[in-house]
């Protein structure tokens, strides 16, 4: 989503990191979802498309140690102003969300979801990239349906 971690960042290093990132906890905005943390992070192809959506952010998966199979999803801009966390609790059908700064960075999530699933869930082989002096441009299907 954003980009994964585990690519991109060493996860040890990204969770000692975590603590840059969270910041006035007290401020948040609190909201539900129902798109479950756990279905997102076994979407691969859904975190590609969301991953052009947010190329300043990135995800890490922070499961619990207890045996639970709970886990927090957080969202963090590289920027470091905004971030936000979804709690999955196993058997819920709803979810936790927690947001700060000046992004809705978990609203972000949702829409590029969103508009994967009104693309037909198109998988990744169908993106392609055109590189030229004026810019790049990723599209969907032919260089003529341009996606960013």
């Amino acid at each position: 989503m954003c980009r994964e971690s585990g690519r991109d960042r060493d996860r040890a290093s990204a969770a000692r990191h975590l603590r840059d990132f969270l910041h006035h906890r007290d401020q948040v905005t609190r909201s539900k979802t129902t798109l479950s943390p756990r279905d997102l992070e076994a979407k691969y192809e859904a975190r590609f498309f969301i991953g052009l959506s947010l190329p300043d952010a990135w995800s890490l998966m922070a499961e619990a140690d207890d045996g639970s199979d709970e886990a927090t999803l957080w969202i963090l801009a590289d920027d470091q102003k905004s971030w936000a966390s979804v709690d999955y609790v196993p058997g819920h059908d709803t979810f936790a969300v927690e947001q700060y700064g000046p992004r809705g960075l978990w609203d972000e999530v949702e829409a590029a979801f969103r508009l994967w699933e009104d693309r037909g869930r198109p998988e990744r082989d169908r993106a392609g990239l055109t590189v030229a002096s004026e810019g790049q441009h990723v599209w969907l299907d032919t260089p003529d349906n341009i996606i960013r």
